[in-house]
């Protein structure tokens, strides 16, 4: 079939929809989608939806407002075209429009390595596998008469998505996001250049009260590892940023309640099938610069990896930081590093050009106008190539991370901006993007690219990638109130699980979780949860030796309508009402003592439950009100008006409650039931997760009348009625403001 004919082929007949879905295994939540996009764009006006590229999970704090992959080639017929999954745009993702140039050929696949998943397989690589596929070969949007943009550049391409996450505590702050990109259109393509265009900007969604370009300009970038072109960038550790190629982002000027934390994209490495020539064998190849001397000595283009950026207004007095206008500008920028090398008569006068860009390595900032540092909405380009050339039918997958840290203590203190961005504060990320690295790299040890001597882990005779040793699975936790207290059961699934790397049971011990109240706005409440105790093997050198009598049940415990048996319990008490607490059980083991591995813990994000003490429902008690008086802002309330609660508490199991002005008109009206009293205001949807539990006599109000409007100080009746006795009990409280 000719090119043209291929490229503009019918749809099929079993077209598929467009679709979004998010991690949530670990501690990070990345929107993935069918059609080549990630993140989700409108998270900054509705929060309480999936996440975009949110770290810690559940805090509010995002990093993407949306990234696309970009794939740059020139065709048989030599026109030279770029393919893009995203753009510059100030909505997003728009089916048709410029820009979004994939279509969906598949919804997602879902696997997960975890047996207790139900999409558990032993074909999954990790914990939660997403696996879909979109082309560039489709004239109109599968089951629509919307047309596909720019049909006439389309390149043939076919590509198969896949994102990998773990929860475990050194993979939690990243996902991986693998491309395997095929040509399908009948001819070879040459000079392939691979990027991932992206928009980054780090503000705590659920806090801040901007909008609109104030809430996007706040922005600066930066960048770790920039090549230099000479080869290979030195070993692979988290101390050498020189073997990281990362660009990053950080809030440089947003004033809200958050973390000070860093989003970036990492790439990983690339396998691309080299189709030969003569004098060298077609062959699978690994692409990295740290590989570069391999391609010269076989007389190939060298693996060579630019970062590049512009703002999102477009306009700059430098015409290489300008939003690139067509195929050839964006072919371009993915070719070019900023600044260019060859502009410069010495690598002295190229050095020091770089270095103005790019802060000296503290990140970029220029301004649009004046030159002079500043923050932005800074657009950025992670793009690798040249792959020489791709046989029809032939791939090349390349693989990048997205990965978020949490600058170290010292730097939470630290008024946000660029002064905030060091070495010093970018510890986390670099040991986090090593991790991201190591997991990728599996058997890799060198990160060659080849199984060396002493690398085949498993004694397969292959090179695995994302063979990594692994904690216990988690243990299945719930949770129970009773008044003051919490009280966590668990299961004992973990005690059978199995190293992959070792294929040892090592299983050695639990350890519980739990945070402080007081902490029900912090971003990061889980992680900031201690230690409350462990129990563990005895007659060993790991851990206290104390064992599992303590807790286990001479019999286990089911609930009605929970299919789990729970072999173990712990009390928690001393819990203060209304208050918000984390608690999480883990799972560790043994480590390895022999190669210096230390014991690996299960996370704590896995099995995390929120917890709400409150009086038990039933008791007889007179129902009351606390904080009464209720004084703006409560130590628990959020910013915004539509953010805060005060509590109902000694109810009923089911009650009708209502709230009175002294003139005796009703101002809100809420239905209690203690067995669904889980929380339906926004505060909990903004500060808490779904994975929570109230106590059955309290009730959260938001202090909002039925009409959404905020209430006026002063003091109000309200009544309490006992839909199963009838019975109705009243009461007053006070509101301050």
């Amino acid at each position: 079939m000719p090119f043209a004919a291929l490229l503009l082929a019918p749809l099929s007949a079993d077209a598929q929809p467009f679709e979004r879905v998010a991690t949530d295994v670990g501690n990070t939540g990345l929107s993935v989608t069918n059609a080549g996009t990630l993140g989700r764009p409108g998270v900054a006006n509705d929060p309480s939806g999936l996440p975009s590229f949110e770290y810690p999970l559940n805090s509010g704090i995002e990093h993407l407002f949306e990234a696309g992959l970009w794939v740059g080639a020139r065709r048989p017929d030599g026109v030279v075209s770029v393919r893009t999954g995203a753009v510059t745009s100030s909505g997003g993702y728009s089916p048709g429009a410029p820009g979004f140039e994939f279509a969906q050929e598949a919804t997602f696949q879902r696997r997960s390595s975890l047996q207790t998943s139900p999409f558990f397989s032993p074909l999954a690589t990790s914990q939660q596998d997403f696996i879909t596929a979109y082309s560039d070969t489709l004239a109109l949007l599968p089951g629509t008469n919307t047309p596909l943009p720019d049909v006439q550049n389309q390149l043939g391409l076919s590509v198969q998505q896949t994102s990998y996450a773990w929860s475990f505590p050194f993979t939690e702050y990243f996902v991986i996001v693998e491309y395997e990109i095929t040509n399908v259109s009948g001819g070879p393509l040459t000079d392939i250049w691979v990027g991932l265009w992206d928009d980054l900007v780090v503000r705590n969604v659920v806090t801040t009260t901007e909008g609109g370009g104030a809430f996007f300009n706040k922005g600066a970038r930066g960048i770790l590892g920039y090549p230099d072109y000479e080869g290979g960038t030195g070993a692979l550790t988290n101390a050498n940023p020189d073997s990281q190629y990362v660009s990053y982002a950080f809030n440089a000027g947003g004033q809200e309640e958050s973390l000070n934390t860093y989003g970036s994209i990492a790439f990983l490495g690339a396998e691309w099938s080299d189709p030969g020539s003569a004098g060298r064998p077609a062959a699978q190849r690994f692409f990295h610069p740290n590989v570069a001397q391999q391609y010269r000595d076989l007389g190939l283009p060298e693996p060579r990896l630019n970062p590049r950026f512009w703002l999102f207004g477009g306009n700059d007095p430098d015409p290489a930081l300008a939003r690139p206008a067509d195929d050839l500008e964006r072919y371009q920028r993915m070719q070019q590093p900023y600044p260019n090398p060859a502009a410069f008569a010495s690598d002295a006068a190229y050095e020091n050009a770089r270095d103005a860009f790019y802060g000296g390595g503290q990140g970029i900032g220029r301004l649009q106008t004046d030159g002079t540092i500043g923050a932005g909405n800074w657009i950025g380009l992670t793009s690798v190539g040249p792959f020489a050339a791709l046989a029809s039918g032939e791939s090349v997958t390349v693989t990048f991370a997205l990965v978020a840290a949490l600058k170290p203590e010292q730097f939470q203190t630290v008024p946000v901006g660029r002064e905030a961005d060091t070495p010093e504060a970018r510890t986390n990320l670099r040991t986090n993007v090593f991790w991201a690295q190591e997991t990728y790299a599996g058997e890799d040890a060198n990160y060659n690219g080849a199984l060396d001597p002493g690398e085949d882990i498993n004694g397969n005779g292959v090179l695995d990638r994302y063979l990594i040793p692994e904690p216990p699975s988690s243990p299945q936790l719930r949770v129970e109130l009773e008044q003051g207290k919490a009280i966590l059961y668990w299961t004992e699934f973990a005690e059978q699980s199995v190293d992959p790397v070792t294929g040892r049971v090592d299983f050695e011990g639990y350890r519980v979780y739990r945070s402080d109240p007081g902490d029900d706005r912090a971003g990061n409440i889980l992680g900031d949860a201690g230690l409350i105790a462990q129990y563990d093997n005895p007659g060993n050198e790991v851990g206290f030796n104390n064992g599992l009598d303590a807790i286990r049940l001479d019999t286990p415990v089911t609930f009605e309508g929970d299919p789990n048996e729970y072999r173990y319990r712990f009390e928690a008490a001393g819990l203060l009402d209304g208050w918000q607490y984390a608690f999480a059980v883990t799972a560790f083991d043994e480590g390895d003592t022999a190669s210096g591995l230390l014991p690996l813990e299960s996370s704590k994000t896995t099995n995390a439950v929120r917890v709400f003490p409150g009086t038990e429902a039933g008791t007889g008690n007179k129902p009351g009100v606390f904080p009464n008086p209720y004084r703006v802002q409560a130590a628990w309330d959020g910013p915004l008006s539509t953010q805060r609660k005060l509590y109902f508490y000694n109810l009923p199991e089911r009650a009708q409650i209502r709230v009175y002005s002294l003139a005796g008109e009703i101002v809100a009206e809420m239905d209690h039931d203690a067995q669904t009293a889980t929380g339906d205001i926004r505060w909990f949807d903004d500060f808490s997760t779904d994975d929570r539990v109230v106590a059955g006599g309290v009730h959260a109000w938001d202090i909002l009348s039925d009409n959404s409007l905020r209430i006026s100080s002063g003091l109000y009746l309200f009544s309490v009625q006992d839909l199963d006795s009838g019975e109705t009990e009243t009461g007053k409280f006070v509101i301050l403001r």
